[in-house]
């Protein structure tokens, strides 16, 4: 399931120790059986699931664009593979399950990350494969949730959102063509926009790209179930994905600037060039939540 305003990547995240936080889920000392070895000590089964989760949120902050991140590190050699398969939930909701596997190089590690505008999510580990029959895992071998408030530039939220923007005005129009011929012109147009637009992306963003694969994703899905006469009933669910998660995009973006100028005192502060960069992403994003209404800041 896809994250509408998330990047899941295996890239690890650059963490500031200062604005850090970090939780043990997993450590083989605590959740294996250890044994004396000619190799050292080893640590082998029954190993247990530890019934532990991480909840993070984004805290208060004032006249600063923010997000919080997520990283998810494993690094674990062992014998036989051990890994957990985890969920990530808002809301009692599950919003992502995925796999986090160790590694036998000691330098490797298998991570997990998410970058969002949102908060209030909780990660869980919720299966172990490897934790039981014969085994054996050097020392170690942890796996460890980190969050971090990392700043986001205004040019990446306002790149994100005219992406977005773009992308929730395309399939607007797509899913207001019932005719099959011009449905299907539609989803071809915007497929080759996306596809043109990813070879051209320099972003450095891992959540500006994300929002383009996954559109490009969605609309290949859409062409693909788009074979008969029926094209608009058997596809139409992909494009209304798509329209709907660049809404809840924006959205969410657009109460995040809310609440920036929110705390903003216009009458005695000096609007610097931060501030009008913000004054008008807004006014985008409402024009394009709210294109029938007269917007005004």
């Amino acid at each position: 399931m896809k994250l509408f305003f998330a990047a899941l990547s295996a890239t690890l995240l650059t963490i500031n120790p200062a604005n850090a936080e970090s939780k043990v889920l997993f450590d083989v000392q605590e959740h294996c059986q250890s044994r004396e070895t000619t190799q050292g000590v080893r640590y082998i089964p029954p190993c247990t699931l530890p019934d532990r989760e991480y909840t993070f949120s984004l805290p208060e902050n004032n006249n600063t664009v923010k997000s919080p991140s997520l990283e998810v590190n494993f690094q674990c050699q062992s014998m036989r593979p051990l890994s957990f398969q985890y969920q990530l939930s808002r809301d009692g909701n599950i919003v992502s399950t995925g796999n986090l596997a160790g590694t036998r190089d000691s330098d490797e590690r298998s991570s997990f990350s998410l970058n969002s505008l949102a908060a209030d999510y909780t990660f869980k580990l919720i299966k172990m494969e490897g934790g039981s029959g014969f085994q054996a895992i050097k020392p170690g071998c942890q796996l460890i949730a980190t969050t971090v408030d990392n700043e986001i530039k205004i040019e990446q939220l306002a790149e994100q959102s005219k992406i977005n923007i773009a992308l929730l005005e395309a399939t607007t129009r797509a899913l207001a063509k019932k005719n099959t011929h011009f449905f299907k012109f539609e989803l071809i147009n915007n497929k080759y926009w996306l596809t043109t637009l990813e070879q051209l992306l320099t972003s450095e963003s891992s959540t500006t790209i994300a929002i383009v694969n996954n559109a490009v994703e969605q609309f290949e899905k859409a062409l693909a179930l788009c074979r008969t006469s029926y094209c608009y009933n058997s596809s139409a669910k992909e494009v209304e994905t798509i329209n709907h998660n660049s809404e809840q995009y924006l959205l969410a973006t657009k109460q995040h600037l809310d609440d920036l100028l929110e705390a903003y005192d216009f009458g005695n502060e000096k609007i610097t060039d931060e501030i009008t960069a913000w004054l008008q992403l807004r006014t985008l994003i409402n024009k394009a939540l709210f294109p029938n209404e007269e917007n005004s800041d």
